[in-house]
């Protein structure tokens, strides 16, 4: 799936753009609009944006799931070899102990997340405070042509800002999001 990023300028045309793709079959499963002020889109009974779609709690979360890991790995292996600790005697144990080392990790890695910005969201954030718009849609790869073309075609005062995959890469950063100003 790609996520599809397009900026409008006020609720009407975002709750135009709603009702359009909705009758297209994207369903509010795949449709998130962030707004600096979200009461407005319950109002008009927009999908807002998710706490996963604003919060950088899932990349956050598989970074340190896996530093939690790879930390865990050596020291479990030591202690075992060293036979430092009489319950740490065989793979299994150290496997276990990997376990929790990445539940650890993990943890720690989402409430570090839960207080920061997503990383996709960075490049859009001086303009949802300006009070713009941020629609997200998510389509099928073989959909991508057919949107593009509707929201060019009935939106054109919409700015389209890019598209990434909907799967989050740990270590990536960046990607096809356009800077601010492109397209316009």
């Amino acid at each position: 799936m790609r996520r599809l990023y397009y900026l409008a300028a006020d609720l009407n045309t975002t709750q135009a753009i709603s009702a359009r793709l909705h009758a297209e079959g994207i369903t509010d499963w795949n449709f998130h609009v962030l707004a600096k002020d979200p009461s407005g889109l319950y109002t008009h009974h927009i999908q807002s944006a998710l706490a996963h779609h604003q919060k950088d709690i899932i990349r956050t979360g598989e970074v340190g799931a896996i530093y939690g890991a790879l930390t865990a790995l050596p020291v479990a292996a030591l202690l075992m070899a060293s036979q430092w600790l009489s319950w740490l005697s065989s793979w299994v144990d150290v496997g276990l102990w990997v376990l929790v080392g990445a539940l650890f990790g993990g943890l720690t890695g989402i409430s570090r997340g839960a207080k920061k910005e997503h990383f996709r969201l960075a490049a859009f954030h001086d303009e949802i405070e300006q009070g713009r718009y941020l629609i997200m849609v998510d389509v099928r790869k073989e959909d991508k042509p057919r949107i593009r073309e509707l929201m060019n075609m009935e939106f054109a005062a919409v700015d389209y800002r890019g598209n990434e995959s909907t799967f989050v890469r740990p270590f990536k950063t960046g990607g096809r999001i356009y800077p601010q100003g492109y397209g316009q």
